[in-house]
């Protein structure tokens, strides 16, 4: 089967030289690989493209006409190329981000803006969500967001933090509900979470030493949760807290300034909770041929988060 393509190439560098051996060695290949492509060309089309003479190699009328079309294919052929290749090299356009809502909220703006002051080109556009999400079908570039948020098994996933979890509440709730002392204890109290189907309906806790914010699965105790308020959005469930509705099982880093504050404290402080730590991941469609202005987000986010 004819490549056209590179029958084409060879047939326009014979035309320009004049030769087929002088087009070979400008080609790179043999005077034969030439000669046979042109003859596949003649072929295909079922014309003659050269008068062949021991001399020298002539365009028929023909060949002239066919010569100039095949010029003006390849010269568009190779701007498309180069547009192509230079849109991938340029850091300009549009990044479509999709990001856990709750995280992003208090994480990621800083990121967002330090990569717009290095490229004030790309327009940023990020989509919040707390549920599952397909990379591919989505349109996105990027994904920052949990694992179990990750619907596609081909993406690359690369673990930015794993934020611990720890029991907050209010203090005005607690002074009305006293201060839980086992994770028994909770049964006792509102408790505030997530759906069901995205966290499990346990707490899982581990006694520990006062210096020590996490635990082994030794000794463990589970805790069945029967919340008095449920919501796919970790932001609420923190202003929940702060609204002394109950318990809420919270990333450190999110309330670590209400902690300082006084507003929010700290329930069953000498247990871990096993299950409640939040792993934010990027995730990406492939390693190959990444754009520049994705690669460069990709590799500010892993260096922010380091």
């Amino acid at each position: 089967m004819i490549n056209l393509f590179q029958a084409m190439q060879a047939f326009i560098k014979v035309a320009d030289v004049g030769s087929f051996a002088q087009a070979a060695a400008q080609l790179n290949v043999s005077t034969s690989v030439v000669t046979r492509h042109v003859s596949s060309l003649e072929q295909h089309l079922g014309i003659r493209l050269f008068q062949r003479t021991t001399r020298k190699v002539v365009l028929t009328e023909a060949g002239a006409q066919y010569a100039d079309g095949c010029r003006v294919l390849l010269a568009e052929l190779e701007e498309v190329e180069s547009r192509a290749s230079t849109a991938s090299r340029e850091v300009a356009g549009d990044l479509r981000i999709v990001a856990l809502g709750s995280f992003s909220l208090f994480r990621l703006t800083p990121l967002f803006a330090e990569y717009q002051a290095r490229f004030p080109q790309v327009n940023l556009r990020v989509t919040l969500t707390e549920k599952r999400v397909d990379l591919l079908e989505g349109g996105f570039d990027v994904g920052i967001v949990t694992e179990h948020m990750i619907r596609s098994e081909s993406l690359v996933v690369r673990r930015l933090l794993n934020s611990h979890a720890v029991p907050v509440a209010a203090a005005a709730y607690l002074a009305q509900a006293g201060h839980p002392r086992t994770p028994a204890e909770l049964a006792g109290h509102r408790l505030i979470a997530a759906p069901f189907d995205t966290t499990g309906p346990m707490w899982v806790f581990r006694k520990r030493d006062a210096d020590v914010e996490s635990a082994s699965e030794d000794g463990a105790q589970s805790i069945a949760i029967d919340a008095s308020f449920t919501v796919n959005s970790m932001i609420m469930q923190k202003q929940a807290a702060l609204g002394a509705m109950g318990i809420a099982l919270l990333p450190l880093e999110m309330v670590q300034d209400e902690l300082r504050a006084g507003t929010l404290a700290r329930v069953l402080d000498g247990y871990a909770v096993l299950n409640g730590d939040v792993a934010v991941s990027l995730v990406y469609p492939s390693r190959e041929f990444v754009p520049r202005k994705v690669r460069e987000f990709i590799d500010l986010a892993v260096g922010f988060f380091k």
